[in-house]
């Protein structure tokens, strides 16, 4: 296997933007590359504390995300439902 630091940066930034979409009230995440799929580990607060949640994501279809409207809508409603548990932060008020 190849590991890419382009890659590897790459997808940490489309994580992050994946994650801001979903409007997590706080979160740290990890990514762990692999041979086909990549690892995300997720820590997000929940009511009462943080709770782990593992993902495994292919690196072409995350890394395809930040060019395909589709993969990253598809993307982002399996992450949704995975990490409904997290806490969203408050609409903005102004």
């Amino acid at each position: 296997m190849q590991l890419s630091m382009v890659d590897l940066a790459r997808s940490r930034e489309i994580i992050t933007a994946l994650l801001d979409d979903l409007r997590l009230d706080a979160y740290l995440f990890e990514v762990e590359p692999g041979e086909d799929q990549w690892q995300v580990s997720i820590e997000c607060a929940v009511e009462g504390g943080w709770e782990t949640v593992r993902l495994a994501v292919a690196k072409d279809l995350l890394l395809r995300c930040a060019t395909d409207a589709a993969v990253r809508r598809s993307l982002l409603a399996r992450w949704r439902e995975v990490l409904s548990a997290c806490r969203i932060k408050p609409p903005a008020s102004g």
